[in-house]
């Protein structure tokens, strides 16, 4: 058993190669990035990438999976507000912030989802899906999802996703402005979905609720 010290050493090395890899993942496609040029913008030897992840998919699925668990955290925390409307705002601006600041990794993240590892689609489709599932928790809506709000919340969750990728790279809108782009818009589309089929969607009266200030 390694003392505390070496220990601490091993997380280190690990987590920094796990941050040098997701930067680099969010700049290149995958096949373009080596591990040679992982391990030196980490800092740390070449071969410490086998010991720890035994390969480079190996670490490439623990940055996908370290950003995954991360953003879980921030989904499941609470929001704060003292009605659903501030409640809605106030989740997708802290939303908005935390990826913002961890820019590399949110990109990685979304450049995996769109890739051809199906393990790595898999970490990201349950992400987002348990994203929207969890507004529409906090809707009222428990058990079962009917197939046409499944496919109204995927689409605005994508929605959501490319407002902060152009905000991520362009910076040029308020991030206010993009809060109420995305919280207008999951109005608009429970409404619409409500609309097509009443069984299906979220009570108008809930949807409502959602509607803050201009």
């Amino acid at each position: 058993m390694g003392s505390p010290r070496s220990e601490a050493r091993h997380t280190d090395r690990r987590g920094r190669l796990i941050r040098a890899a997701s930067q680099l993942f969010s700049e290149r496609a995958y096949d373009e990035v080596t591990t040679t040029e992982i391990a030196a913008r980490a800092g740390v030897a070449y071969g410490l990438i086998a010991h720890h992840f035994s390969n480079k998919r190996g670490l490439y699925l623990a940055t996908i999976q370290a950003a995954a668990e991360d953003l879980q955290v921030v989904q499941a925390t609470p929001p704060e507000g003292d009605g659903p409307a501030e409640q809605l705002r106030n989740a997708i601006d802290r939303h908005i912030a935390y990826m913002d600041h961890r820019a590399a990794g949110f990109l990685a993240l979304m450049r995996a989802g769109n890739g051809s590892d199906p393990e790595v689609r898999a970490i990201v489709e349950d992400l987002r899906w348990q994203g929207a599932v969890r507004v529409l928790h906090a809707l009222g809506v428990d058990g079962p999802v009917h197939p046409l709000l499944r496919a109204a919340m995927r689409g605005w969750v994508g929605y959501l996703d490319e407002l902060i990728i152009d905000h991520i790279r362009h910076h040029d809108v308020d991030r206010a402005d993009l809060v109420r782009l995305a919280a207008d818009a999951l109005v608009t589309t429970l409404r619409t979905a409500y609309s097509i089929a009443p069984g299906a969607g979220v009570d108008p009266a809930t949807v409502d609720l959602l509607t803050g200030p201009a």
